[in-house]
């Protein structure tokens, strides 16, 4: 009857703590930071985007009609990730040029701490004021509440902006000092 009661207490408490870790991994609060900088001297773009690794994950999955198991930052992370991250990133989170042309991005890397995953993503060369507005969808498939902040610095300006399913383009205006 003891060993029973063992065995049992042994399954209660790694059931539990499986739910404990799913819980603690799961969020209910969907949200991307883009920080984008201008680089004076290569005249581009350069930014980090900042997201939820689990999102991340899912997201891939979506997009590719799979079930593949990313694994992102372990040792047995596929061996394709960084190809479908970049894909991901570059239709997710845009910059539209003066022509109405979006600006492509190339993938830098990235870099995986637990539940949150940077990508670093920069432009081609271009001009410091060529950016006419921002674009993101991403994660817009998976979540309706999903907000993206993209903020932009250019030289001693700042912008801040809050993309949605909503309102997902707004234009780039820094406004001279007052």
């Amino acid at each position: 009857m003891r060993r029973n009661a063992i065995i049992l207490a042994v399954i209660f408490f790694c059931t539990a703590g499986s739910s404990a870790t799913e819980a603690y991994t799961a969020h209910d609060f969907h949200y991307s930071r883009f920080a984008l900088e201008w680089n004076a001297t290569s005249a581009t773009w350069q930014g980090i985007l900042r997201v939820f690794t689990d999102d991340l994950e899912n997201a891939l999955n979506h997009v590719n009609n799979s079930t593949v198991a990313w694994r992102l930052g372990d040792a047995l992370e596929d061996e394709d990730a960084d190809g479908h991250i970049a894909t991901y990133a570059s239709n997710g989170w845009t910059l539209i040029d003066s022509t109405g042309r979006a600006m492509e991005w190339t993938f830098v890397g990235k870099e995986v701490d637990f539940d949150i995953t940077y990508i670093y993503l920069e432009t081609a060369p271009t001009t410091a004021h060529g950016i006419k507005h921002v674009e993101s969808h991403g994660f817009a498939e998976l979540f309706k509440d999903q907000v993206n902040e993209i903020s932009l610095t250019l030289f001693d300006r700042s912008l801040r902006l809050w993309l949605n399913e909503e309102d997902p383009v707004k234009p780039v205006e820094f406004r001279p000092d007052e």
